[in-house]
Order: C-alpha cells, then structure tokens, then sequence
C-alpha cells in the first residue's frame, strides 16, 4: 500500500469508538485508530473508494465529549482478516469549528489513555 499518512495514528479499537451516518442515524462501523486528518473504520459493509460519507462519531463513554460530525472522503477499501468485515481508510475534508474543537479534545483524551 502507497504510504502518504500526514500524521500518526491513535489506535482506538480498545475503546469501542462506533462511527453512524450522519443522516439516518445507522451504525456504519468501528473505529479502528484516528488522527488529526482521518481515520480506518472497520465495516461490514462494502464501500468505495472517492466516496463521501457524512458520520457522527461517537467518543468513548465517561469522557465528556459529545458526538462529532465530520465530512469523509473514501481513500481506500480493503478486505479484512474477519469474513465480510472491510478496512476503510478515511480521509476528513469537511468539518465545522466546534467539531474540530471536540476532536480535538477526542485525539488528546486518546493519547492520554492508550
């Protein structure tokens, strides 16, 4: 795989991240780490790569974040290990101020309790 990561990745899969659709509200997945310009969601279902997806993420629990939404491009799509799971490579292109602000404050709660 093309390495063009900007910045390092947070591993989040101890902490039961779920990322759902932004629009209806449905599980899209787990998120699998993230970083300051995107993340890898771990999916059931199949998706594409130049794709947008507009998601709320929801923070671990007990740590006084409120859910955030972002705008996503579909970098990549990979199988994963696990029959019908797929890795998604995500990258963020669209969010609002006190978004950015909590997510902020997310990745810093992260790296505190890795």
């Amino acid at each position: 795989m093309d390495e063009r990561r900007q910045n390092n990745r947070i591993d989040t899969q101890h902490a039961g991240m779920t990322a759902h659709d932004s629009i209806n509200g449905e599980q899209i997945g787990i998120i699998g780490n993230l970083s300051p310009g995107g993340m890898m969601l771990i999916t059931t279902r199949e998706l594409y790569p130049e794709g947008i997806l507009q998601l709320t993420l929801n923070p671990p629990q007990g740590c006084g974040i409120e859910p955030i939404s972002m705008g996503l491009k579909i970098l990549w799509s990979s199988p994963a290990s696990s029959p019908a799971e797929h890795w998604v490579g995500l990258e963020t292109i669209d969010i609002n101020a006190p978004n950015a602000a909590m997510f902020a404050d997310l990745l810093r709660y992260l790296e505190a309790h890795h």
